[in-house]
């Protein structure tokens, strides 16, 4: 069988505190109250370095960060973030692919926004900038789908938009002759672990579409995280492979991708290809 083997991780949430002055006069002071009193003592960090090690001996074709880098977007957690991913992009290399979260995109602070875009772009080994997104990316056997749904929004949600624009950019891409098993890589699950639709606080506006693209079967899964519990939905939908928390739960998902006997693009997309599991540090 030939094997096409992702390791796929999310919400490291790298806090750094203290911040810039102007992070005491946005929705960065909800957030770093949120840390201090409640996810300073979940967060584990030193679970990145760890995996890192662990992820190399699992000899991945491809390695996927669904967002979340850090906890409020400040510049200092961007650095802080790469700083302790440095031993796994070191051997990772251009196989490793990140999209950002809704708390890399947290405020509309000018230097938090260039702070993710300079992130993103390096991390993505230069190839392409966020603005570019969505983006196809073809690989041996499989075609990943990078899409940015993370923005800026009020105080009280957590939530993301499926944006018409990037709908009619998604659109197009779909409609391509398909060069692979096609995979979308997204921030935000379509659906809760059982298949219900995530609480209006936590949900993405437009989740619907991708649920309707996906049950047609113009994807094979979507790679995500946003929610730290880990989960697989293999619902009436598709497959959804959430890999939750590194930080916090020390999950992860391995999924391997059968490509032996790839004839046509109905069976280049379809999640029965696909054999997923969720594990931990």
């Amino acid at each position: 069988m030939r094997r096409f083997r992702i390791v796929h991780f999310s919400d490291l949430h790298a806090g750094e505190f203290p911040f810039s002055h102007s992070g005491w006069l946005d929705k960065r002071l909800l957030g770093r109250a949120n840390f201090l009193l409640f996810r300073r003592r979940q967060v584990r960090l030193p679970r990145i370095t760890q995996a890192a090690e662990l992820f190399a001996s699992l000899q991945p074709d491809l390695v996927l960060c669904t967002g979340d880098l850090t906890c409020v977007s400040d510049p200092g957690e961007f650095a802080r973030a790469e700083q302790m991913l440095a031993p796994l992009l070191e051997w990772a290399g251009d196989k490793f692919f990140y999209v950002p979260g809704n708390h890399d995109a947290y405020v509309r602070n000018e230097q938090c926004r260039r702070a993710l875009a300079e992130t993103f772009y390096r991390l993505n080994g230069k190839r392409f900038e966020l603005p570019e997104l969505p983006q196809a990316v073809p690989l041996d056997g499989v075609e990943m789908l990078l899409l940015n749904s993370a923005e800026p929004r009020s105080w009280l949600s957590s939530g993301g938009s499926f944006a018409p624009a990037a709908q009619q950019r998604l659109e197009e891409l779909l409609a391509q002759p398909c060069r692979g098993v096609r995979l979308l890589v997204n921030h935000f699950p379509v659906q809760t672990a059982d298949g219900g639709e995530l609480p209006w606080r936590r949900r993405m506006d437009g989740a619907g579409i991708l649920r309707q693209w996906q049950a047609a079967g113009r994807f094979a899964a979507l790679f995500c995280g946003h929610i730290h519990r880990p989960f697989l939905a293999d619902t009436a939908v598709g497959l959804q492979v959430c890999a939750g928390s590194l930080s916090i739960h020390g999950s992860y998902s391995v999924s391997d991708i059968n490509l032996s006997g790839q004839a046509n693009a109905t069976t280049a997309t379809a999640k029965e290809l696909i054999n997923a599991t969720i594990s931990g540090l």
